[in-house]
């Protein structure tokens, strides 16, 4: 996952072009950029539990955590020197036969604040576009369908709606510049390890 995350990250600035409607410029009012301390206290003025045994030096992590109406399972923030460069909310459904609904509820959320976002729908065989809901959840199960949506504004900052194989849908804030500190941070890290 943390290969797919680099990879994700990478690929985000050749994109080059603005999509939405509103620069992306943090999550639930917090600016990127912001300090543990400012995103500590705005979280928990939100009512989010702070999570300390799954948090580290580059992120934090949350719990009782809503984004808008809709209540995620978490909130992982990550930092580079101190300032916040990304927010992943994870949702997962009550049944996983809701997926779906979950995932396309999110897209309408984001789609009225931010315009359309650039959707993604890929399938391996046997799986094709037409199947049935049930098919579909087993294909995303198995990895053989992968469902995305991405925002891009106009410095490159996103946001990302994607289907888990382990039924979750991950929603994510990234900074553009801070990611690409960050993806140069860690490979420079992974170069000196060899």
């Amino acid at each position: 996952m943390k290969k797919l995350l680099i990879i994700t990250l990478f690929l985000m600035p050749f994109v080059g072009f603005s999509q939405t409607n509103k620069p992306i410029e943090g999550f639930l009012g917090i600016k990127f950029g912001s300090s543990k301390a400012i995103v500590l206290a705005a979280m928990k003025a939100k009512g989010a539990i702070f999570d300390k045994s799954t948090s580290d030096n580059d992120a934090l992590t949350f719990t009782n955590v809503k984004l808008g109406p809709k209540k995620a399972i978490g909130l992982l923030v990550r930092f580079l020197n101190d300032k916040a460069f990304e927010a992943n909310y994870i949702f997962m459904p009550e049944l996983e036969s809701q997926i779906l609904d979950v995932y396309n509820g999110l897209i309408d959320d984001v789609t009225r604040v931010y315009g359309d976002g650039k959707p993604t729908r890929k399938y391996n065989t046997p799986y094709e576009d037409g199947d049935n809901d049930g098919d579909k959840i087993v294909g995303l199960k198995l990895g053989d369908i992968n469902f995305h949506t991405v925002w891009i504004d106009a410095n490159n900052n996103t946001i990302r709606i994607s289907i888990k194989t382990n039924m979750t849908v991950n929603f994510q804030y990234q900074d553009n510049a801070l990611a690409k500190e960050a993806i140069a941070k860690q490979n420079a890290k992974e170069k000196s390890d060899l």
